[in-house]
């Protein structure tokens, strides 16, 4: 608020020495109709928010983009622990990291974990992962 004050009163102020400073005639009423377009739009600023469109400044952002990868992360692996079973008919547990990134959330690695060791089994759910799209895939066996 402070800020805003201050704000609004600098280009009050600005508009007041401009006005005093340019000559009479035809540019001193253009001159002055700019300056005090220019206070109205400073004294509205906080009810439209007109100097904040566009603006790309993550760091003030209320997103917690953590979070949503948390939970976007913990669904995609029930997800595909859901999908391996049906497919393979196999019990398993799958980690899938989910980051945000270029303004999308994007799968960044897949780990899956089967009960039994059998080799088949892992190359065909790796290859399987990669035609889905999933890249730095880890599937082995539980070790016991």
């Amino acid at each position: 608020m402070k800020t805003y004050l201050l704000g609004a009163a600098a280009a009050i102020f600005l508009s007041v020495i401009v006005s005093l400073l340019v000559p009479e005639g035809k540019l001193n009423k253009s001159i002055t109709f700019i300056m005090r377009l220019v206070c109205i739009l400073v004294l509205i600023q906080p009810l439209t928010g007109i100097f904040k469109i566009g603006s790309s400044d993550n760091s003030e952002s209320k997103v917690d983009y953590t979070y949503i990868e948390q939970i976007y992360s913990d669904h995609q692996s029930e997800q595909l622990e859901k999908l391996l079973e049906e497919e393979f008919e196999t019990d398993c547990e799958c980690a899938v990291k989910i980051g945000y990134t270029g303004g999308e959330f994007k799968a960044q690695t897949a780990e899956v974990v089967i009960k039994e060791n059998n080799r088949k089994l892992i190359d065909a759910i790796y290859e399987y992962l990669q035609e889905l799209g999933y890249i730095n895939i880890t599937v082995y066996a539980e070790s016991t």
